[in-house]
């Protein structure tokens, strides 16, 4: 995936995430709608995932190759990645624990999305500091899909945060009806 288009995508996608959170009220932010994460919670989990995602792009070069070794491959594309993570979920893939939050307080909700926001933009600043060939190079392991280029993390993490943007969405509508 060209850079450029995905810094776009993940600037947008945490931005209609974050403008989704920002307005909703005490109850909409707390409850658990069918066994579900609550809307504070789907804030948290995407914080826990940047945070991580966040120092696995500052670990030294060696160190990744040592670790994980290089990607040999072609990088997947934003769509066939989405389709392996959506067939992992479909299968009962779930969030490791360390990604799953407690419950989240109304009282946090601006200062986690100002938390989410930072995060997301200290990610898109160390995405646009590594060259295509890093980003096609380089490997990190992801809980549901195994080792993964740099890119490919950078475009799991913009179709993560819409996926939990779409199934909020959902559970807001269900909540209101």
């Amino acid at each position: 995936m060209n850079k450029t288009i995905l810094i776009k995508s993940l600037d947008d996608s945490a931005a209609q995430f974050i403008e989704l959170v920002k307005d909703l009220t005490k109850d909409e932010f707390e409850v658990n709608v069918n066994n579900k994460w609550s809307a504070g919670q789907d804030l948290m989990h995407l914080i826990k995932v940047l945070q991580i995602v966040n120092i696995g792009f500052t670990l030294p070069k060696p160190i990744l190759r040592l670790l994980f070794g290089i990607n040999k491959k072609e990088s997947r594309s934003f769509e066939d990645l989405r389709q392996l993570y959506k067939n992992a979920l479909e299968g009962g893939a779930k969030a490791p624990t360390m990604y799953i939050p407690k419950p989240v307080s109304h009282t946090e909700k601006d200062r986690l999305i100002q938390k989410y926001a930072s995060l997301n933009k200290s990610f898109i600043g160390k995405l646009n500091n590594h060259t295509s060939f890093e980003l096609n190079s380089y490997r990190l392991p992801h809980p549901i899909l195994g080792k993964i280029s740099f890119g490919e993390l950078a475009s799991f993490t913009s179709f993560h945060t819409s996926h939990h943007f779409d199934v909020l969405k959902s559970k807001l509508a269900h909540l209101n009806n």
